[in-house]
C-alpha cells in the first residue's frame, strides 16, 4: 500500500495528543489513516470484590510505525499518569513487527467503572454502563450492561474547537486526503474500514452473555461508524464454597446429635422394661483428716477499689455527638461522589479501623480519589469535641489521675484529632483499634489497655456512651458509667447514668444511693462542697 509522507500528519497527532484524556485511541485512529488496519482493545477485568482494572490496548505494524517515527518522542503520556493510567510500551513483538502499547487503570469499586470508562473516548461511546451485584448466603451475582457507539466515526477524535485550530477539517484533511492516506482511492471506500474495535470482559467464573465467548473472555466487536446492535450483556455468580462446607459439616453434626439423643431414650426404656436395676457396690472414699479444711476458691481481686485509671470512650464521650467521626463518614462520602450504600461504606471504614488497609485505600474503596493527606484533613475539620471535656480533664490532672481512651477508630485519624485538640498532655494512654486490630466490645481491647497502663480492671473506671463496651467491660470487672447520648435508656439499665462530666461533681445527697457510683465513691470526696457546687 502506498502512503503519502506528509510531514503535517505528525504534528496533528501531536495537538490530537494534548486534546484528549487518553491519547491512545486518537492515536490508534490517525494510525487508521495511514495503515492497512488498527485493532483497538478494551478489556475489563473485575475481581470477586467488586474491584478490578480497564486496559487499553493498540497494535502498529511496521508500515505504520515508519510514518509516524519515534512513538516516545511523539507522544506526551504525563497527563495519563496523573489521572491514575499505568503505560506500558511501546515494545516490539519478537515477529510479525508489530509495536503495542498498552494503558490501564484500576477501579476500586463497581460504580468506578463507567468512569473509567469515559476517560477512554469521552461521554458518548460507553453509556448506560452499570456492574451491579447480589449477594446471599455463600453467593455473589454479578451482572454488566452498557452500549458502545461509534457512529460518530473519525469525528470521535475531534471536537469543534479542534477542528476550529485544524482549519475546520476533521483531523487536518480533507475527506479526499484521508481516503488516499488509507490507499482508498474509490469513492466506495472508508477510511473508518481500517479501524477495528474489540471489547473484552474476562469472566471469573462460567456465565451468560449475548457476546461471542472464547477461552472464558466475552467478545463484542465492531468498527468504526458502527454501534452495538443490543446492549452487551454480561452475568455470572460466584460461590463461596467454605460456608457451604460448614452447613453441611453442621448438618451432618445435628444429625449426630439426633442419633445419639434417641439411642438414650432407647437404651433408657428398654432399661426399665428389663426390670429392677442391681445396686452397684460401694467403693470406699478417703476422707479428710478431721480439721483439714476443704480448698474454697478465693476470687481473683479482693479488697476495696481504688480509682487509680479513668478510661473515656470516644464517640460520644470525647467527640460531640453531632459531629463523631462515624457519624460523618456516610454524608462526607457521597458529597465527594463516592459510593452511596451506608452498609458498604461501613464495611469499608470497620476493615480500617481495624488497620487491615490504610486510609489511602480506605478512600480508594468507597470511590474518592485525591491526596491522602487533604482528604482526611478535609473530613475531619468536621469533627467537634465535646465543651464540657476538657474542663473535666484539667480537674482529673490537677488530682494526678491517669486517663486513657478507648476508641474504635482509624489509627491516624485519632493521632490527628488528639493533637489538634491537645489533647496529648491531658489523656496519658490512648487504645486505638486500628493499632489493637480488635474493636470494642471485643476482649482484646480491653487487655490491650491493662498491658498498656499496669492497672488492674478492678481499679478502672469506663465512662462510656455504648452499651455494649459497658456491659463487656463490667464482665471483666471494670466499674462503669453511662454518657447518655440520643439513645434511650430502658427501665432497669444496671449502670450509673449521667448527661454531662459536671454531674461527676455534684455533692451527694445525705441518704447516699444503696450502690454509689465509682467515681463518686472514690474522686469525690477529696473533692470541697464549695468547689463541687461551682463546677
Amino acid at each position: 500500500m502506498d502512503v503519502l509522507p506528509r510531514q503535517p500528519l505528525v504534528g496533528d497527532l501531536a495537538l490530537l495528543i494534548m486534546r484528549r484524556l487518553l491519547p491512545l485511541w486518537i492515536f490508534g485512529a490517525l494510525l487508521g489513516l495511514t495503515a492497512c488496519q488498527v485493532d483497538t482493545t478494551v478489556t475489563i477485568n473485575v475481581t470477586p470484590d467488586g474491584s478490578g482494572v480497564v486496559e487499553v490496548a493498540v497494535a502498529l505494524d511496521e508500515e505504520a510505525l515508519q510514518v509516524v517515527g519515534n512513538l516516545e518522542d511523539q507522544l506526551r503520556l504525563s497527563d495519563l499518569t496523573d489521572a491514575g493510567w499505568t503505560i506500558e510500551g511501546p515494545e516490539q513483538a519478537a515477529t510479525g513487527g508489530t509495536t503495542r502499547l498498552y494503558a490501564s487503570k484500576p477501579f476500586a469499586v463497581p460504580e468506578r467503572l463507567p468512569a473509567v470508562l469515559r476517560d477512554i473516548a469521552g461521554p458518548g461511546v460507553f453509556t448506560d454502563v452499570t456492574l451491579t451485584r447480589e449477594r446471599s448466603f455463600a453467593r455473589t451475582s454479578w451482572a454488566l450492561t452498557g452500549s458502545v457507539d461509534l457512529t460518530t466515526g473519525l469525528a470521535l477524535f475531534s471536537d469543534a474547537e479542534l477542528d476550529a485550530t485544524l482549519s475546520g477539517l476533521t483531523l487536518g484533511h480533507t475527506e479526499e486526503e484521508i481516503r488516499e492516506l488509507t490507499g482508498c482511492a474509490e469513492e466506495n471506500c472508508s477510511a473508518e474500514d481500517a479501524f477495528a474495535f474489540d471489547l473484552q470482559v474476562v469472566l471469573p467464573e462460567t456465565g451468560a452473555t449475548n457476546g461471542l465467548m472464547q477461552d472464558g473472555v466475552a467478545h463484542w466487536e465492531l468498527g468504526l461508524g458502527e454501534e452495538l446492535a443490543e446492549p452487551f450483556t454480561l452475568s455470572w455468580t460466584l460461590e463461596d464454597r467454605t460456608p457451604r462446607m460448614w452447613r453441611t459439616v453442621a448438618a451432618i453434626a445435628a444429625a449426630l446429635f439426633v442419633l445419639v439423643v434417641v439411642l438414650q431414650i432407647v437404651r433408657l426404656v428398654m432399661g426399665r422394661q428389663a426390670g429392677p436395676t442391681l445396686p452397684r457396690p460401694s467403693v470406699p472414699t478417703r476422707r479428710a483428716k478431721k480439721g483439714t479444711p476443704l480448698p474454697v476458691a478465693e476470687p481473683q481481686e479482693s479488697g476495696e477499689r481504688t480509682l487509680e485509671l479513668l478510661v473515656l470512650g470516644g464517640v460520644g464521650v470525647i467527640w460531640d455527638v453531632g459531629t463523631d467521626p462515624e457519624g460523618l463518614l456516610v454524608p462526607f462520602v457521597r458529597q465527594r461522589g463516592g459510593i452511596a450504600n451506608p452498609q458498604e461504606i461501613a464495611e469499608r471504614y470497620r476493615a480500617a479501623s481495624l488497620g487491615h488497609v490504610s486510609a489511602n485505600d480506605f478512600w480508594s474503596s468507597v470511590g474518592i480519589t485525591g491526596i491522602e493527606a487533604d482528604l482526611d484533613a478535609e473530613y475531619l475539620s468536621q469533627v467537634g469535641i465535646r465543651s464540657d471535656v476538657v474542663p473535666f480533664l484539667d480537674r482529673m490532672k490537677e488530682r494526678n489521675l491517669q486517663v486513657a481512651c478507648l476508641t474504635n477508630a482509624v489509627l491516624p485519624w485519632s493521632v490527628q484529632l488528639k493533637n489538634r485538640f491537645g489533647l496529648d498532655d491531658l489523656i496519658q494512654h490512648w487504645v486505638v483499634s486500628g493499632e489493637v486490630g480488635a474493636r470494642k466490645p471485643s476482649q482484646a481491647m480491653f487487655e490491650a489497655l491493662r498491658r498498656m497502663t499496669g492497672v488492674s480492671f478492678h481499679n478502672m473506671l469506663l465512662i462510656d456512651s455504648d452499651s455494649a463496651t459497658l456491659e463487656a467491660a463490667r464482665g471483666m470487672g471494670l466499674s462503669t458509667v453511662l454518657l447518655r447520648g440520643t439513645a434511650l435508656i430502658p427501665e432497669g439499665f444496671p449502670h450509673p447514668v449521667i448527661d454531662g462530666f459536671a454531674e461527676l461533681f455534684k455533692p451527694s445527697t445525705p441518704a447516699p444511693p444503696p450502690e454509689p457510683t465509682p467515681i463518686e465513691a472514690d474522686v469525690l470526696p477529696d473533692e470541697p462542697p464549695e468547689e463541687s457546687a461551682d463546677s
